[in-house]
């Protein structure tokens, strides 16, 4: 993995976003374990955002950049044409499509011609296959999908060449999760929860789109069935875009009077925490195209419930790897949440079904293996 007389290949990380959630998270990771395999790694972010923070605490090398327009911020780009060029940058990977065309118009404008890989993020929902499109999918050299069904959106809803498409799925480092360790009770210390408890658990920003509102709608099912088991919702309202959702949440677990079993606890770094103190993890998003707290929750072997939609099957192995069920079906999450209580053999089952999936499948060292081959042969 050299360029020239044995210098390391650089490659660089953009970032425009001021937000901070996956996919920012991600970007933020993927440059660290980059940098870990021995490419030199730079990022570009604008100044005081959290993932200009993220990255200053990671100790990655940044360059600050203005947030650009989402099309055709040509000023941007040249700006971004020197820094790349000064930078001697041989690749630029990036997930937002915000910054796709401003990174299309910097490499037309790049005289050391640099490669450009897309980490897709985001599920299509209409076909884009327009000549705008088209144009604006043109410079990327590596599009790389986390999921079959993602590419198989992209071969179908674009022009883009098949033969430059890649499947690689999100990877998370295990060492982070503690999974092994008898952490269970200084877990459910740390939550305020009961050795005893049956708890259901839901971790991510608090947003309508995540569905925190069914998982509390199905605790109040259980409760009224005499089922008196306890839900922690771990997550913040995305920033900057106000708690409304969050008041709302609240306000419905204080009218149904299930304050003593809905637990609200903000974002922790110390993930792991969460995970150990649960029995049944929870995704009730709607849309998840690809769910990281669904694969954190199969590397620690536990049973999952999640919604039949987006990215989650896939992730799930049809099924075989947690319950599935139809998000708008009210009355299947409570069913859901009773089949695995009762039947805590099958629980436990799936659970290790699921962490063997994610030990051949969504690991960091196999995400970092095939993306490090990716760079390596776009770069050749």
């Amino acid at each position: 993995m050299s360029e020239g007389m044995n210098q390391p290949i650089t490659i660089g990380f953009y970032c425009s976003s001021t937000s901070w959630g996956g996919l920012e998270m991600n970007t933020v990771r993927y440059a660290g374990w980059m940098k870990e395999v021995g490419f030199r790694v730079i990022v570009y972010g604008v100044r005081d955002t959290p993932f200009y923070r993220q990255c200053a605490m990671q100790g990655l090398d940044i360059r600050i950049v203005q947030r650009n327009k989402k099309y055709f911020d040509v000023l941007a780009a040249r700006r971004l044409a020197r820094q790349f060029q000064l930078d001697e940058i041989s690749l630029i990977w990036f997930r937002d499509t915000r910054d796709m065309d401003t990174l299309g118009w910097t490499k037309r404008l790049t005289s050391r011609s640099f490669k450009l890989l897309y980490q897709q993020a985001m599920q299509f929902g209409v076909a884009k296959r327009d000549v705008f499109h088209t144009h604006r999918f043109r410079p990327i050299d590596a599009w790389v999908s986390t999921l079959e069904f993602l590419r198989d959106q992209v071969e179908t809803a674009t022009r883009f060449p098949k033969q430059r498409i890649h499947v690689v799925p999100l990877g998370v480092d295990s060492s982070r999760l503690r999974i092994g360790e008898d952490l269970r009770s200084s877990a459910r210390n740390y939550y305020g929860l009961q050795k005893d408890d049956f708890v259901f658990g839901v971790l991510g920003r608090l947003d309508v789109l995540k569905g925190q509102h069914l998982a509390i709608d199905a605790l109040v099912n259980l409760h009224k069935l005499g089922r008196k088991v306890h839900l922690l919702i771990v997550g913040e309202p995305t920033l900057n875009e106000g708690d409304q959702y969050a008041k709302e949440l609240r306000h419905k677990v204080k009218q149904c009077k299930l304050e003593a079993f809905v637990h609200f606890h903000p974002h922790s770094n110390e993930v792991f925490q969460f995970y150990h103190a649960i029995d049944v993890f929870m995704l009730c998003s709607k849309g998840e195209t690809f769910g990281t707290v669904t694969i954190e929750a199969m590397a620690n072997g536990l049973p999952i419930i999640g919604t039949n939609s987006s990215g989650t099957p896939e992730i799930l192995d049809g099924g075989k790897c947690g319950l599935l069920v139809d998000a708008d079906d009210n009355s299947a999450w409570p069913q859901a949440m009773m089949s695995i209580m009762d039947q805590p053999d099958v629980a436990r089952t799936m659970g290790l079904s699921a962490q063997k999936r994610f030990f051949a499948n969504y690991s960091k060292e196999i995400s970092v293996s095939r993306m490090k081959a990716i760079v390596e042969q776009c770069i050749a």
